[in-house]
């Protein structure tokens, strides 16, 4: 989804070359952002769901060798 959102900054891109032109724009710019938002929305429950596993795992896992008598 990070690849789709990056991919598709040429049409924000573009957007703004024709706004700054005084042209009009060549994508829907509320389409285009209620999809980008999408994304980051999804990227960001992704990151939370990677994080919340992260804290169940212990944080050292190579195991102690034991002392030899």
């Amino acid at each position: 989804m990070e690849s789709q959102l990056s991919s598709d900054d040429y049409k924000t891109i573009k957007n703004a070359e024709a706004q700054a032109a005084g042209k009009p724009l060549p994508y829907d710019p509320d389409a285009l952002h209620a999809k980008h938002q999408a994304w980051r929305d999804r990227i960001n429950a992704i990151e939370d769901e990677i994080a919340a596993l992260d804290a169940l795992e212990p944080e050292d896992e190579t195991p102690t060798p034991e002392a030899e008598d």
